[in-house]
């Protein structure tokens, strides 16, 4: 599974949904590119759904640096495709915001460099100096935590991973930060061009507004590089980098209302919330109970079982310019609230609102690895 496969899984516990739609929505996300092409079994080991408890060890942190001007993270600004006049705009509506916090363990110092934070996720960056990366190997911690309000299980889950310089292209699939593709004799590097290393986090929540206002503690322990075991890190470097700080972040979104069908599938879109990082959709679409015949992988044999209908999937926009974006997800969530479905999406990339022409849903699948194309999708107008 994926990230965003990952994160639904983590909410299921916090989302009262019927154990057939999870399996049916799974097997939609089957179909869909993979986001991170040959990096994406790798950073599925990183991911934890949903966050285990951890211990609130204070280490003494150093160098609080009030910076006068935003140090934005040069990962984060790659890794969610960030145009220099985005990042001030998301400065301004602090959305993202500096902290500067650093810790210095046997040589090694790690830096807590910016949040993006908005109604439904955020977005946190930390760079590692001093760390002599062997080639050909991916860099890890041995262990992270993460606690927000005091609380390791809060209400959704979190992803990690060292950023490893690819990005969603505009159909989703992965391609190097300068737009070079990804082949099968790529070499990934970890390394950004000072030396550093970039460690990303991600975070969802199912409860609105959840993360803004609110303190976080966050714990790296022991760096290394992964010994090709399922989960094992092998340290070069021990030691504790500890975090603390109330994160900043702003629930401004653009609301539309509208009543939209989607061709013949019995499904409308009656509410899209868009903000620079994350869209929810809301469906006008019952619960539909429906039947679908099954295999036993083990025996063949054949069954009938009963499941739920879902409303096209939501995948990505077209911009006022007709650039059209898909695959856009990374992470989300997706419930039934009474005659509605609603899904939130975590974007790949960061988008202006306000350049949203339409929003884009699944109407068919292309055969084989071609990506979606407008004759597969519907449009929905976003005024």
């Amino acid at each position: 599974m994926g990230r965003f496969e990952d994160m639904v899984e983590g909410l299921r516990e916090d989302i009262e949904v019927p154990e057939m739609v999870w399996t049916k929505y799974t097997d939609t996300l089957s179909h869909l590119p993979d986001q991170k092409g040959q990096a994406s079994r790798k950073s599925v080991k990183r991911i934890k759904w949903p966050v285990a408890a951890a211990a609130a060890l204070f280490v003494g942190v150093a160098g609080i640096s009030a910076a006068a001007y935003m140090q934005w993270s040069k990962a984060l600004e790659e890794h969610l495709r960030i145009t220099e006049e985005q990042h001030k705009e998301l400065e301004e509506s602090r959305i993202a915001s500096a902290v500067g916090q650093s810790v210095t363990q046997n040589g090694v110092t790690v830096t807590m460099e910016e949040s993006i934070v908005d109604n439904n996720c955020a977005h946190l960056a930390f760079k590692v100096e001093g760390y002599e990366l062997e080639a050909g190997k991916e860099p890890g911690f041995g262990q992270t935590a993460v606690q927000v309000d005091g609380k390791g299980d809060f209400p959704g889950g979190w992803s990690s991973s060292f950023y490893d310089g690819l990005v969603a292209g505009n159909d989703g699939k992965a391609v190097f930060a300068d737009g070079t593709p990804l082949t099968d004799d790529s070499q990934i590097s970890y390394a950004m061009e000072d030396g550093s290393l970039e460690y990303l986090v991600t975070m969802m929540s199912s409860e609105k507004g959840y993360f803004i206002g609110k303190p976080i503690h966050v714990e790296l322990k022991d760096l290394g590089t992964y010994s090709g075991k399922e989960e094992d890190v092998l340290p070069d470097v021990e030691g504790t980098w500890s975090f603390d700080w109330t994160m900043e972040g702003s629930g401004e979104r653009k609301t539309c209302e509208m009543d939209a069908a989607l061709g013949d599938s019995g499904a409308s879109v009656v509410k899209a919330e868009l903000s620079p990082v994350s869209i929810s959709v809301v469906y006008d679409f019952p619960m539909q109970e429906e039947t679908e015949l099954g295999i036993d992988e083990t025996t063949g044999e054949t069954f009938i079982h009963t499941t739920y209908a879902e409303p096209p999937f939501f995948t990505g926009v077209r911009l006022k310019d007709g650039t059209l974006y898909t695959g856009i997800f990374n992470g989300g969530s997706t419930r039934y609230t009474d005659d509605e479905f609603e899904t939130m999406t975590i974007l790949s990339r960061a988008i202006d609102v306000d350049q949203v022409e339409s929003l884009a849903f699944v109407k068919s699948y292309p055969e084989g690895e071609q990506p979606l194309s407008e004759e597969n999708l519907y449009f929905v107008p976003v005024e």
